[in-house]
């Protein structure tokens, strides 16, 4: 990987944090009104109402955990790339 692609990865993976978790709550939020709006009524397949209520809950269970691990991630990526680049900044002055 070249410089410019590493400088951009915390920002890069802090905005992936930020998406999924935004998605996260949105779902946390929705998920009953698009589960209930979803009822078709006797076209509606039981089977298919309780794959979708399985995918929503995954996604309630995973997106929000998953995004703070990321945005967690990233700004331990910027800390030690400013760390490394101090590092690196004071071995090339002496």
């Amino acid at each position: 990987m070249d410089q410019k692609t590493l400088s951009a990865l915390p920002k890069t993976t802090l905005r992936a944090g930020i998406i999924i978790g935004a998605a996260g709550a949105v779902a946390v939020i929705l998920a009953p009104q698009i589960l209930q709006s979803l009822q078709l009524g006797p076209s509606y397949s039981q089977a298919v109402g309780a794959l979708l209520s399985v995918v929503f809950q995954l996604v309630t269970l995973f997106f929000l955990p998953f995004s703070a691990a990321l945005i967690a991630g990233s700004l331990v990526m910027r800390y030690v790339g400013s760390v490394l680049t101090g590092a690196a900044a004071a071995g090339q002055a002496k």
